[in-house]
């Protein structure tokens, strides 16, 4: 049903928070919530690679670099160390939180120590929060693992990863001490993840990382999707998980999609190999899964506000204490959000209203628990056999996080040119050369110098602020600087044994024959882009797809046992438009998958140079709609037509007249029963051949101006919202009052 932002600006402003009801002390159960937090800090290297203080004096942007980062003083020194000291000093055992602070930001905060501006000192009051110890020994401020300079993992591969987090780990250690072991949890930057990166987190000894806990949800298959949220609905390739706990919806802050206890708790995540159907095994030989820690979508993006206070933690909280029933697993509350940024980075923050949070914990000791995720996993850690899905995206921080992370990976503009897609197209390529230098002469410092100028150019900042400033040229100075470290390392002769570089396989449309933002399905017909590069040169590149007919989600069949067809796919190079020009730039290479209808395509893409080394993506899988786009007839009925709408899925027309309001009973059809939100009813939809029909109208009595509906799939899923317009036709009385009068 519609979710119209006015409304939802009543239920948070004119109605009292206090009208929501609390749950009551007899629904509640004797587990409690553990509540634990993420802050992010970060700032990147702001002229690839020179230090800020040298980018400032140069005058290069805008505004002052320095006037941001004295701005944020706090978060970056001593605020977050004030906040779990308090939580120590009045007896919450577990209490603490999470930091992922980046690489750069610490390159930053140096530079300007060492120039004497200011910070001096800046990284003690971290040193300390590391040393204070919860009641099982974990650090009550964990700084958690991250990417150096912030990249977008799931854009990136096996190898830069590895690098970003070993960069990072050096510097921790480097500037916070050695005493604390490197944490064993992540903050993915931009919270972005997708299971193919799993093998190389696992294989730095990450054990955890947090998820969003929206694309645990929308990786459900009764996931009752809104357009509320923001995103497009989830490809049904994507909805596997089975699952029984209720869908909740909150009240009292934004919280457009419904939630689940189930959403609100840790579980395994792996990586299929498509080779077996199996786990995967990664490079160093470990199982690729690890634990995914769900980051509370909607409570971490309220929280961000100001803390203790912006979010009404009792009122809203409260709301899933009924469903919190398995004191194996009790629900974990994640609130994560940038904390050196808006209300999460003021001082009231980490100071008075983190106080009243810490009073509140101790008023409600056997409903609320604070806690660090380290202490929460020693004491309920996910059974083994408890293994899910979750939906590729991020946090709702970048454009709320959709499964394409077009935040970082934009459409062309009108004349066909994407800023952030010419960036990968150039980082595909240079990261080619700079592999071809690492398996060469990995202990060059030529190869060295080559990976920090690359990585730095991978910082996901530079494809976020699209248009501003000089950041879509930010990549193309970056690599082109790696490009001429990792030549010198080359010379003028040595040995290829690098496959193709393949940037990750994108698709176009995402939800072919589906539903995104348009009134009618895409259509099913879909192209898949990439970027590919070899420094030897490419022998060919081939899109490889499998269709499974009337397959939803995928099943864990290997590679070798499906039927596969080959695609040869063209390249194009598309000319640059930064400043400095790339000194190379792969081309994109595309094909489209056609003829496809109601199934499951898996696909992946090979490239082969002209040494004969191969690489393969990623497998990836879509299901493909039959791009339907009749869907009711007539299709411009009035008030005389009786309407037939059309589903090609078992399913009950969700449906309401004049902007979703309650039909009058003498329109309903046989067996229709009411929603309990009073505002629409639901209606059995007959089979038909191979569709499923209703018939509903003439509307030629109470007076109906529109008619909204919804497909509601017995699966409890939904399609998007649809709107019939009725054009009212005149009736014979109507008339006679715009007669002429006779003549006398």
């Amino acid at each position: 049903m519609k979710n119209w932002c006015l409304v939802v600006l009543f239920l948070l402003v004119v109605i009292p928070i206090a009208s929501f009801a609390q749950t009551t002390a007899s629904s509640r159960t004797n587990v409690p919530i553990y509540i634990s937090f993420h802050w992010h800090m970060h700032q990147p290297i702001y002229w690839p690679y020179e230090d800020m203080v040298t980018t400032n004096r140069r005058h290069v942007y805008s505004y002052d670099l320095l006037d941001i980062m004295f701005t944020r003083s706090g978060p970056y020194t001593s605020w977050p160390y004030d906040a779990v000291k308090a939580m120590a000093d009045n007896g919450l055992p577990s209490g603490g939180a999470q930091v992922s602070f980046s690489g750069s930001l610490i390159e930053d905060l140096n530079a300007i120590e060492q120039a004497g501006l200011g910070f001096f000192n800046w990284s003690g009051w971290y040193k300390e929060g590391r040393l204070l110890k919860t009641k099982f020994g974990n650090p009550r401020l964990d700084l958690v693992a991250f990417g150096y300079h912030h990249p977008l993992m799931p854009l990136c591969d096996y190898m830069d990863i590895r690098k970003q987090i070993q960069a990072h780990r050096e510097m921790i250690q480097q500037t916070f001490g050695k005493e604390v072991p490197y944490s064993k949890g992540m903050f993915p930057p931009e919270n972005a993840f997708a299971e193919w990166i799993i093998p190389s987190l696992v294989d730095e000894n990450i054990q955890w990382v947090f998820v969003d806990n929206i694309h645990f949800h929308r990786a459900c298959k009764a996931y009752p999707w809104v357009k509320g949220e923001n995103l497009i609905p989830p490809n049904p390739a994507d909805q596997v998980n089975e699952i029984t706990s209720p869908w909740v919806q909150l009240n009292g802050l934004w919280a457009p999609s419904k939630i689940t206890a189930w959403g609100c708790k840790p579980h395994w995540v792996r990586m299929i190999d498509p080779k077996t159907g199996k786990t995967a095994i990664t490079p160093d030989g470990k199982l690729a899964q690890m634990i995914a820690v769900p980051t509370e979508r909607y409570m971490g993006n309220e929280d961000g506000r100001g803390g203790f206070g912006a979010l009404n933690y009792e009122a809203v909280m409260s709301q899933l204490e009924a469903y919190n029933t398995d004191p194996a697993h009790p629900i974990l509350l994640v609130l994560h959000h940038d904390g050196d940024n808006y209300g999460g980075g003021t001082e009231s923050y980490y100071h008075s209203n983190f106080y009243n949070f810490i009073q509140w914990i101790k008023t409600n000791p056997d409903r609320f628990v604070a806690t660090t995720v380290e202490d929460y996993l020693k004491q309920f850690p996910p059974d083994a056999e408890d293994i899910i899905h979750v939906e590729p995206g991020s946090w709702s921080g970048a454009d709320n996080g959709d499964a394409e992370f077009k935040k970082w990976n934009g459409d062309p503009n009108a004349q066909g040119y994407s800023p952030d897609r010419n960036s990968w197209g150039v980082m595909t390529a240079v990261k080619n050369v700079v592999l071809t230098a690492e398996a060469y002469r990995p202990t060059s410092t030529n190869t060295k110098a080559a990976w920090r100028y690359f990585l730095c150019g991978q910082t996901s900042c530079y494809e976020y602020w699209d248009g501003t400033e000089m950041w879509d040229s930010h990549p193309t100075r970056a690599c082109n600087l790696a490009y001429e470290e990792a030549k010198k390392a080359l010379g003028t002769s040595f040995t290829d044994t690098v496959p193709p570089t393949i940037y990750k396989p994108q698709r176009e449309p995402y939800n072919p024959g589906g539903m995104e933002w348009g009134t009618n399905p895409e259509p099913s017909d879909f192209e898949v882009w990439t970027y590919v590069y070899d420094i030897s040169g490419l022998k060919s590149v081939t899109l490889w797809y499998s269709v499974e007919p009337n397959q939803y989600a995928p099943t864990l069949e290997a590679r070798e046992q499906r039927a596969w067809q080959p695609i040869t796919m063209t390249g194009r190079m598309i000319e640059s438009q930064t400043n400095p020009k790339p000194l190379i730039k792969a081309l994109e290479y595309s094909a489209k998958i056609q003829g496809v209808q109601k199934a499951l395509v898996s696909y992946y893409v090979e490239a082969i140079d002209q040494k004969g080394n191969t690489a393969t993506s990623p497998m990836m899988f879509v299901y493909v709609g039959n791009g339907q786009s009749t869907v009711w007839q007539p299709k411009n009925p009035t008030t005389a037509d009786v309407i037939t709408i059309i589903s090609d899925r078992k399913a009950y027309l969700h449906w309401g007249v004049n902007q979703w309001k309650l039909p009058p009973k003498e329109y309903w059809p046989a067996n229709s029963v009411a929603w309990d939100d009073g505002k629409a009813i639901e209606s059995e939809m007959i089979q038909s051949g191979d569709k499923y029909i209703i018939k509903i109208g003439p509307f030629n009595k109470t007076a109906v101006t529109t008619v909204n509906f919804v497909f509601h799939y017995v699966d409890n899923t939904w399609d998007k919202d649809y709107t019939i317009n009725i054009q009212q036709r005149k009736t014979t009385t109507d008339l006679r009052k715009y007669k002429k009068p006779a003549k006398k």
